[in-house]
C-alpha cells in the first residue's frame, strides 16, 4: 500500500504525509467556503472603508494645496510676460460601484488615491481654461513648466530638466528674469538644466555655454558641439545680440557682468 502511495504522491512517507497535509486544507477551504467568502468579504468592506477615510484626508490636503499651487504659478507666469494667462488645478473623483466609500459615495481609485487631476490654462484673455496638453503652445508650456518647477523647486526630484523655445515670444528684459528663474532651478534645488536658446540674455546664465552647428559633407548632414569660454563665449553672445563691432561685444560682457553679479548675491 505504502509503495502504491509513492508512486502517486511522493517518493516517500514524507512526501505523502505533507501531500495529505495540503489535500485536508484544501478540503476544508471547500467545505466550509461561504463561511470563508463571508469572512473575507467582512474583511474586504472594512479596508474599503479605511482606505476610504485615508484617501479622503489625501483628497482635502490635495485641494487645499491645489489653490495654493494655482495662486503661486500664476504669479510666476506674471514674471514670465504671461500676466494674463489662469492657470487652475481641476480635481475630480470617478464612481466606481466596487470603489471605496468615501462621503457617502462608492469611488475609483488606485495607489494614488481617489483624485484625478489636470492642469488647466488659458494663455489668453477671454479662453476658458482647458487642459493644458490641448491649449498651450510650446513656448507657452516651456513658460508653464518653468514656473511649476520654481514653485517646487525644493520638493521636486527630478534630476534634469530641459527647456526648448522658452524664449519664444519674449524680449531681452524677459528673457534676464527667465534666466535668473532658470539658473535658479540649479542652487536651491540641485537639478541640472539645458535649456536650447537664440536669446543672448538667457544663455548669459548658463553655467556652460555650448555652441551647436550644422554641416554638410559627403552628402550627409554632421552636427557639431562646442563648447565655449573666454572670447569664444563673449563673441558667440555678440552674435546672438545681432549686432557687431565694439557694442555687440560691450552688450555681451554686460550680461555676463550681470549674470555673475546676481550668482554671487545668490
Amino acid at each position: 500500500l505504502i509503495n502504491q502511495l509513492k508512486r502517486k504522491y511522493g517518493d516517500d512517507i514524507e512526501a505523502i504525509l505533507a501531500w495529505q497535509q495540503r489535500a485536508d486544507k484544501e478540503l476544508q477551504g471547500i467545505t466550509h467556503s461561504e463561511a470563508r467568502l463571508a469572512e473575507l468579504g467582512a474583511v474586504e468592506e472594512r479596508l474599503l472603508q479605511q482606505a476610504g477615510a485615508q484617501a479622503g484626508r489625501l483628497s482635502q490636503a490635495r485641494s487645499r494645496s491645489a489653490g495654493k499651487l494655482s495662486e503661486a504659478v500664476v504669479k510666476e507666469l506674471s514674471d514670465l510676460s504671461m500676466d494674463r494667462a489662469q492657470f487652475n488645478v481641476d480635481i475630480r473623483q470617478n464612481e466606481d460601484p466596487a470603489g471605496v466609500y468615501y462621503d457617502g459615495r462608492r469611488l475609483a481609485f488606485d495607489e494614488s488615491g481617489i483624485d484625478r487631476a489636470e492642469f488647466l490654462v488659458s494663455a489668453n484673455v477671454g479662453e476658458e481654461p482647458r487642459p493644458l496638453v490641448k491649449v498651450a503652445s510650446g513656448g507657452e508650456t516651456s513658460r508653464i513648466m518653468l514656473a511649476l518647477k520654481t514653485v517646487l523647486a525644493q520638493v521636486d526630484e527630478t534630476p534634469t530638466l530641459i527647456f526648448d523655445e522658452i524664449d519664444q515670444g519674449i524680449g531681452g528684459r524677459v528673457g534676464d528674469v527667465v534666466g535668473r528663474k532658470l539658473w535658479g532651478l540649479t542652487a536651491p534645488a540641485g537639478h541640472q538644466v539645458i535649456v536650447v536658446t537664440h536669446l543672448p540674455q538667457l544663455a548669459g546664465y548658463g553655467d556652460g555655454h555650448f555652441h551647436v552647428s550644422k554641416q554638410t559633407e559627403g552628402g550627409r548632414t554632421r552636427t557639431t558641439v562646442t563648447l565655449l569660454n573666454g572670447d569664444g563665449r563673449v563673441a558667440e553672445l555678440a552674435a546672438m545680440l545681432g549686432t557687431e563691432g565694439e557694442h555687440a561685444t560691450g552688450g555681451a560682457l554686460s550680461i555676463l557682468a550681470l549674470s555673475s553679479s546676481v550668482k554671487s548675491v545668490n
